[in-house]
Protein backbone atom coordinates (compact mmCIF):
# COMPACT_ATOMS: atom_id res chain seq x y z
CA UNK A 1 0.00 0.00 0.00
CA UNK A 2 2.86 2.40 0.82
CA UNK A 3 4.62 1.60 -2.45
CA UNK A 4 1.42 2.31 -4.37
CA UNK A 5 1.00 5.65 -2.59
CA UNK A 6 4.58 6.59 -3.34
CA UNK A 7 4.09 5.68 -7.00
CA UNK A 8 0.95 7.84 -7.20
CA UNK A 9 2.78 10.74 -5.54
CA UNK A 10 5.71 10.37 -7.95
CA UNK A 11 3.35 10.41 -10.95
CA UNK A 12 1.60 13.51 -9.58
CA UNK A 13 4.95 15.28 -9.10
CA UNK A 14 5.98 14.38 -12.66
CA UNK A 15 2.68 15.62 -14.08
CA UNK A 16 2.95 18.87 -12.10
CA UNK A 17 6.52 19.42 -13.32
CA UNK A 18 5.43 18.80 -16.93
CA UNK A 19 2.48 21.20 -16.54
CA UNK A 20 4.74 23.89 -15.02
CA UNK A 21 7.29 23.46 -17.82
CA UNK A 22 4.56 23.78 -20.46
CA UNK A 23 3.12 26.91 -18.82
CA UNK A 24 6.59 28.43 -18.46
CA UNK A 25 7.20 27.89 -22.15
CA UNK A 26 3.88 29.48 -23.06
CA UNK A 27 4.36 32.47 -20.75
CA UNK A 28 7.74 33.51 -22.09
CA UNK A 29 10.65 34.99 -20.16
CA UNK A 30 9.24 38.55 -20.03
CA UNK A 31 5.90 37.58 -18.50
CA UNK A 32 5.43 39.84 -15.45
CA UNK A 33 4.13 37.03 -13.24
CA UNK A 34 7.07 34.87 -14.18
CA UNK A 35 9.49 37.73 -13.48
CA UNK A 36 7.83 38.35 -10.11
CA UNK A 37 8.01 34.66 -9.25
CA UNK A 38 11.75 34.59 -10.07
CA UNK A 39 12.33 37.68 -7.95
CA UNK A 40 10.39 36.17 -5.05
CA UNK A 41 12.30 32.91 -5.33
CA UNK A 42 15.57 34.86 -5.31
CA UNK A 43 14.51 36.82 -2.23
CA UNK A 44 13.50 33.63 -0.43
CA UNK A 45 16.84 32.00 -1.28
CA UNK A 46 18.72 35.05 0.00
CA UNK A 47 16.69 35.06 3.22
CA UNK A 48 17.37 31.35 3.77
CA UNK A 49 21.08 31.87 3.21
CA UNK A 50 21.13 34.80 5.65
CA UNK A 51 19.27 32.71 8.23
CA UNK A 52 21.77 29.85 7.84
CA UNK A 53 24.73 32.24 8.11
CA UNK A 54 23.23 33.81 11.22
CA UNK A 55 22.66 30.40 12.82
CA UNK A 56 26.23 29.37 11.96
CA UNK A 57 27.60 32.55 13.51
CA UNK A 58 25.54 32.13 16.67
CA UNK A 59 26.56 28.46 17.01
CA UNK A 60 30.19 29.56 16.70
CA UNK A 61 29.66 32.20 19.41
CA UNK A 62 30.54 34.93 16.93
CA UNK A 63 28.65 38.14 16.24
CA UNK A 64 27.03 37.59 12.80
CA UNK A 65 28.16 40.98 11.48
CA UNK A 66 31.73 40.30 12.63
CA UNK A 67 31.64 36.88 10.96
CA UNK A 68 30.49 38.44 7.68
CA UNK A 69 33.28 41.03 7.73
CA UNK A 70 35.90 38.37 8.49
CA UNK A 71 34.63 36.17 5.65
CA UNK A 72 34.80 39.11 3.27
CA UNK A 73 38.26 40.04 4.48
CA UNK A 74 39.58 36.51 4.10
CA UNK A 75 38.01 36.12 0.65
CA UNK A 76 39.36 39.37 -0.76
CA UNK A 77 42.83 40.70 -1.25
CA UNK A 78 41.70 43.97 0.31
CA UNK A 79 42.86 43.02 3.79
CA UNK A 80 44.39 45.78 5.84
CA UNK A 81 46.05 46.27 9.19
CA UNK A 82 42.71 47.42 10.61
CA UNK A 83 41.35 43.86 10.11
CA UNK A 84 43.98 42.33 12.42
CA UNK A 85 42.23 42.70 15.83
CA UNK A 86 39.00 41.20 14.53
CA UNK A 87 40.81 38.32 12.87
CA UNK A 88 42.77 37.61 16.07
CA UNK A 89 39.44 37.42 17.94
CA UNK A 90 38.30 34.73 15.51
CA UNK A 91 41.37 32.65 16.35
CA UNK A 92 40.28 32.39 19.97
CA UNK A 93 36.57 31.79 19.54
CA UNK A 94 34.22 30.14 17.14
CA UNK A 95 34.38 26.95 15.15
CA UNK A 96 37.31 25.36 13.38
CA UNK A 97 36.31 26.77 10.00
CA UNK A 98 36.23 30.30 11.41
CA UNK A 99 39.67 29.82 12.97
CA UNK A 100 41.07 28.50 9.69
CA UNK A 101 39.65 31.45 7.75
CA UNK A 102 41.09 33.92 10.25
CA UNK A 103 44.49 32.21 10.15
CA UNK A 104 44.49 32.26 6.35
CA UNK A 105 43.61 35.96 6.31
CA UNK A 106 46.35 36.70 8.86
CA UNK A 107 48.82 34.72 6.75
CA UNK A 108 48.03 37.00 3.80
CA UNK A 109 48.52 40.04 5.99
CA UNK A 110 51.76 38.70 7.46
CA UNK A 111 53.50 39.08 4.10
CA UNK A 112 54.04 42.69 5.16
CA UNK A 113 56.41 43.46 8.09
CA UNK A 114 54.16 46.18 9.55
CA UNK A 115 51.26 43.75 9.58
CA UNK A 116 53.38 41.14 11.39
CA UNK A 117 53.97 43.71 14.13
CA UNK A 118 50.24 44.50 14.25
CA UNK A 119 49.42 40.78 14.56
CA UNK A 120 51.86 40.42 17.45
CA UNK A 121 50.54 43.57 19.19
CA UNK A 122 46.96 42.29 18.83
CA UNK A 123 47.93 39.09 20.64
CA UNK A 124 47.75 36.87 17.59
CA UNK A 125 50.93 34.85 18.08
CA UNK A 126 49.73 32.58 20.92
CA UNK A 127 46.42 31.62 19.26
CA UNK A 128 48.20 31.01 15.94
CA UNK A 129 50.73 28.73 17.64
CA UNK A 130 47.90 26.90 19.45
CA UNK A 131 46.05 26.47 16.17
CA UNK A 132 49.20 25.16 14.46
CA UNK A 133 49.61 22.62 17.29
CA UNK A 134 46.12 21.32 16.65
CA UNK A 135 44.10 23.49 19.02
Amino acid sequence: ELAASEAVAARARAELAAWEAENDAKAGEKNRLKVAARQAASAVAAARLAKEEHARAISSSVDPAMMKRAEAASAEDSLSMSDVPELVLHLSGGGDKRKEQAAAALAKLARNADNRVAIAKAGGIAPLVALARGG
